[in-house]
């Protein structure tokens, strides 16, 4: 792929839509587990009234959410894929075909938009005007090589693996 070019020089095809929707709904629903697992077991040691059964519960589900991210980044920095990409079968790749560094993903793909979301956030002081930034982001998937803003930022794709 030519780095200043949208066009493709290799043969590959971009993800479709639906599938980097599908996959980044598995993806928030692996993510936010731990979540689940505190909102059900949470009650229960509240119900007991034994504060270390509660502190308990929140230090497995931070363990647990801890180790989903590290998993994913791992799989994202080896395979170009999170769990919801390899489930879906696709692939994230740079402009010249090979596997984004951490690097690229976390302070070019994912870094400047969580921390212009807060900007956004703390300026106007209105709850949820960072989701604008995201919003965003994938609104431009809808242009004809579905590159989400983030993927333009970063020389990233996602395609059919």
């Amino acid at each position: 792929m030519d780095p200043h070019s949208d066009q493709q020089t290799y043969d590959v095809e971009a993800a479709t839509r639906l599938s980097r929707l599908g996959a980044a709904l598995i993806d928030g629903l692996v993510s936010f587990a731990p979540v689940g697992a505190v909102a059900v077991l949470l009650p229960v040691a509240l119900l007991g009234g034994k504060l270390g059964a509660l502190l308990g519960v929140l230090v497995v589900a931070a363990v647990v959410a801890l180790g989903v991210l590290i998993t994913q980044i791992v799989l994202l920095a080896g395979h170009g894929q999170t769990i919801g990409k390899k489930v879906l079968g696709i692939r994230m790749i740079t402009s010249d075909g090979s596997t984004p560094s951490i690097w690229r993903v976390f302070f070019l793909r994912w870094l400047p938009f969580a921390v212009v979301a807060a900007v956004v956030q703390l300026v106007l002081k209105v709850q949820g005007s960072g989701g604008l930034i995201h919003l965003l982001d994938v609104v431009f998937i809808f242009q004809p090589t579905r590159r989400c803003l983030h993927d333009l930022f970063a020389d990233t794709h996602v395609i059919k693996a």
